[in-house]
C-alpha cells in the first residue's frame, strides 16, 4: 500500500501563519524566552515548565502569561506544569 499523498494543490504550507507548532521543555528561565520568540513569530507553543526548579516555576508562567497578553494570543493550560499558547487567530477546541 502506498503512503498517503495528498491531491496536487493541496500539500500542506508549513510557512502559513500558525501552522508551526513548538514543543519546549526549558530548565531554566532563559531558555522560557525562546518560547516567548516562538510566539511572537506566530508559531503555537507547547511548553512544559515542569523542569524549571521551583523558585522560577511562577515567574516564566507569569512571563508568559504577559508575552501572550501582549502578543494577542491565547494560553491554555492543558495540565499541572504544561501550557498551551497560541496566535489568537488558531482555534483552540477544549473537550
Amino acid at each position: 500500500m502506498e503512503p498517503f499523498s495528498p491531491s496536487p494543490g493541496l500539500e500542506p504550507n508549513s510557512s502559513a501563519w500558525g501552522a508551526e507548532m513548538v514543543v519546549l521543555h526549558p530548565r531554566d528561565f532563559e531558555a522560557v524566552q525562546e518560547a516567548v520568540a516562538s510566539l511572537r513569530d506566530q508559531a503555537t507553543v507547547l511548553l512544559n515548565v515542569s523542569a524549571l526548579p521551583e523558585h522560577q516555576l511562577q515567574r516564566a508562567v507569569d512571563f508568559m502569561a504577559g508575552a501572550a497578553f501582549a502578543l494577542d494570543s491565547q494560553q491554555v493550560r492543558l495540565g499541572e506544569h504544561v501550557l498551551l499558547y497560541a496566535p489568537h487567530y488558531v482555534q483552540l477546541n477544549q473537550a
